[in-house]
């Protein structure tokens, strides 16, 4: 295929209920962009209507987790010579059309901007008590690595240019990505912006992080901020 200005990722797993609605908001959103829906497995329609709803379709040969997806998704927009990226989930919570200030965000100068719930602006949707104790404490947790202004660590709702996309294509976590993702970002020296966006309740699916994993979930990602944290200082100091 030519090279395209915007691609945009969205990672999918048994999402046959939201996927053909997110795909048609995201090309109302942004125009001319080309969609993949990278599909991690699913056993229901995700595919078929992914791809009738005019996205390119990227099948994973098995359910390979959240970040292999995105990772993927993102490795097909490099080659593709993307100068943008966006990166959005499948389910609904994601409204399409904050695509267009994410990208903004980028054109005046950001290397990444992440959508954030909890800026100005933002929608009314509240996550669960659980999830937002996870939540404050990984802002805590990032502080402490040095990266500030982050309000919505989790969010993996965001814009990239091509030079952040290109390391996040080489980088990105396979486990719970999004928090390793934002600290890597910040300490290779990228600039970060935060915009507020809106966020909905799924349109359907199961969340793969449930009560009892958001725990583990915790204590994994709190490793991960540690890892990313000293593999970023010994390559700066290579």
């Amino acid at each position: 295929m030519p090279a395209v200005e915007t691609v945009v990722v969205i990672p999918a797993l048994n999402e046959e209920a939201t996927i053909a609605s997110v795909v048609a908001g995201v090309r109302r959103s942004v125009s001319g962009a080309l969609v993949i829906v990278v599909d991690d497995g699913s056993r229901d329609r995700t595919a078929d209507l992914a791809s009738g709803a005019g996205a390119e379709v990227l099948r994973m040969p098995f359910n390979c987790g959240i970040g292999a997806a995105v990772q993927a998704g993102l490795r097909a927009a490099v080659a593709l010579g993307a100068a943008r990226v966006v990166r959005l989930d499948g389910d609904g919570q994601h409204d399409p059309a904050d695509t267009e200030r994410l990208l903004a965000a980028v054109a005046a100068g950001a290397d990444c901007a992440i959508g954030s719930r909890f800026r100005d602006g933002a929608g009314s949707y509240r996550s669960s008590f659980v999830r937002r104790i996870g939540i404050r404490w990984f802002a805590t947790a990032l502080r402490a690595a040095g990266v500030r202004g982050v309000t919505d660590p989790t969010s993996g709702f965001f814009a990239a240019n091509r030079a952040a996309t290109r390391h996040l294509a080489e980088h990105y976590a396979s486990d719970y990505p999004e928090v390793d993702a934002v600290v890597r970002l910040a300490r290779a020296g990228f600039r970060l912006a935060e915009v507020p966006v809106a966020m909905h309740e799924r349109g359907g699916g199961v969340s793969s992080i449930g009560a009892f994993a958001s725990i583990g979930y915790m204590v994994k990602v709190t490793a991960a901020i540690l890892v990313a944290w000293l593999d970023t200082a010994r390559a700066r100091r290579a």
